[in-house]
């Protein structure tokens, strides 16, 4: 383990007072092998609400088979679902009798409504009666709606999960689709020492599961304290990121959590300083790292401390920033940009929240720090800027989201993740809309209705899509595989699913209803041949 911190200026003028970057980083070690891991006591809390059904509930069931199999025969592992109640499918046990976990798996089935707080206290329970100093102990939230059963208030919340946590009880947090509280599920996982993942998409499920298992497979570190005591040279302390904090007096503790395997963590401080006027070396404040290094017989307690320096000097001093700290600055300022856009646009301020995004966009070209990184994220910048300025028309649940968790990730050391999720976005963007085959004029067909005899195809504006795969999304956006760009049409109108029995029609929460034979579509509908959807007034045939 190595602990260090660089500046991102150590020659400071003594004619004025400065602002100094501070950039504290923390290299972990090798992950140890299976043998000589940390046992998991694991509970996995999964949302079977009624907005899971379809794909959803799927991939969840695929996701959580992944996740048993990765498991061995040291690790405990308990399996809660909830909806208006909640049940425990499985008690914690070791995992030995895969075949019958994957069972009761295979068995979920999704309906009610979201008692998010029962769910989730349940798992802590499991969690809490085995919990120990020589496991890693953590519940898995999943959800794709909103908390509007037991406890909802988001305040509340967030104190279980800091209290859970000094139980030694940590929470980690996944929220699916575009209907989850992201405010929320964000900021248990930060209260609670765990992680939070935006499953932007139903079949990236297994992916979220298999990388938060992957790192609870090879934590090295835990409690992760980086503390900064100043002297009177420092008026001010601030961070770029977003570590839960805590102040004294004369010094501020940042928590950063669990160390993984090979890691590198960093957290960033801003640091003000008034003129200095005594010329030559001057200690600034002093750095101090606390970790508990994970061994296979327990933990040890490691501290180390480093007296941060600067040399004061008249004059001008001309130095460029070292480009890693600027680099590592421009990133966090961009995501606390994208907070801030994402606020104002919450507000109607589009225009505003556009300009944040090229302002901060502008800093990073005129920097002179260049590479493919900060290239990727003013692109990134720029094109989020351009969408702001079109108002209402692109801003929506599901942007808000993504938008929201590039922020997070970023500022929680993961800006890996973000990258990661741009670029599933840009390939679900990319993706070809289902092929479109001979203009038939509408008003010439005429089909009779034939009760359980599922569609092939479907017709609108005299086009005709075939209706293939699993999930066939419809809607304004480009995102979707039909793609009806027409007034009164949400972005993500509708879908149709493919189940065992047949093809299913679904309204996605649209702002004016999906309806079949003149009645709103509010739960899945079974189509047949020869039905007739109303997308407000676009009209869908459906048809062998």
């Amino acid at each position: 383990m190595q602990a260090d911190f660089l500046l991102d200026h150590d020659v400071l003028t003594s004619e004025r007072p400065q602002k100094v970057y501070l950039m504290a980083h923390f290299a972990a070690g090798p992950a140890p092998g299976e043998s000589r891991r940390r046992p998991l006591n694991l509970s996995v809390v999964i949302d079977r609400s009624g907005s899971m059904a379809g794909e959803k509930i799927d991939y969840t069931r695929q996701a959580a088979q992944v996740l048993v199999q990765n498991l061995g025969v040291r690790d405990t592992l308990s399996i809660v679902l909830y909806n208006e109640t909640v049940e425990t499918i499985l008690p914690p046990e070791k995992v030995q009798r895969k075949d019958i976990i994957g069972q009761r798996i295979a068995a979920i089935k999704a309906s009610g409504t979201t008692n998010l707080s029962s769910g989730w206290l349940e798992g802590c329970k499991w969690v809490a009666e085995n919990v120990s100093a020589e496991t890693l102990n953590r519940v898995i939230l999943m959800s794709d709606g909103l908390a509007n059963r037991g406890v909802t208030d988001m305040q509340q919340l967030i104190a279980i999960a800091r209290q859970k946590f000094g139980e030694g009880v940590s929470t980690t947090t996944m929220g699916l689709g575009k209907d989850f509280n992201e405010d929320l599920l964000m900021a248990i996982a930060n209260a609670g020492g765990g992680s939070f993942y935006f499953i932007e998409s139903p079949e990236v499920t297994p992916v979220i599961f298999r990388e938060e298992l992957q790192g609870l497979l090879n934590v090295v570190g835990q409690n992760l304290m980086v503390t900064i005591e100043w002297s009177a040279h420092v008026t001010g302390v601030r961070q770029l990121n977003a570590y839960p904090e805590r102040a004294e007096a004369q010094q501020i503790s940042f928590r950063l959590g669990d160390v993984y395997g090979d890691e590198v963590k960093a957290l960033l401080l801003e640091l003000s300083t008034p003129a200095l006027r005594q010329i030559g070396q001057q200690q600034i404040a002093t750095l101090r790292f606390e970790y508990d290094e994970l061994t296979e017989t327990g933990s040890t307690h490691h501290t180390w401390e480093k007296p941060v320096m600067v040399n004061v000097q008249p004059g001008e001093i001309k130095a460029l920033p070292k480009p890693e700290v600027k680099s590592a600055v421009l990133l966090l300022q961009a995501a606390e940009a994208r907070r801030a856009a994402v606020r104002a646009a919450d507000s109607g301020q589009y225009n505003s929240a556009s300009q944040m995004l090229r302002t901060i966009a502008d800093a990073i070209d005129k920097s002179g720090v260049r590479s493919d990184q900060l290239a990727e994220e003013q692109r990134a910048l720029m094109r989020q800027a351009a969408e702001m300025e079109r108002g209402a028309e692109t801003y929506d649940q599901y942007s808000r989201k993504m938008m929201a968790t590039e922020a997070f990730y970023t500022m929680v050391n993961r800006h890996g993740d973000t990258m990661v999720m741009r670029q599933r976005e840009q390939a679900r963007r990319q993706k070809p809309i289902t092929q479109t085959h001979a203009i038939v004029p509408q008003d010439e067909i005429r089909v009779e209705r034939r009760e359980g005899i599922a569609p092939r195809v479907v017709v609108w504006k005299e086009r005709e899509y075939e209706l293939k795969g699993d999930l066939i999304r419809i809607g304004r956006a480009n995102q979707n595989e039909i793609v009806i760009n027409a007034d009164g049409v949400s972005r993500f109108h509708c879908q149709v699913v493919r189940r065992d029995d047949g093809l299913y029609l679904e309204d996605l929460g649209s702002t004016n209803g999906t309806m079949v034979g003149g009645t709103l579509v509010e739960q899945p509908y079974r189509l047949s041949a020869g039905d007739v959807a109303y997308l407000c007034d676009e009209k869908l045939m459906f048809s062998e």
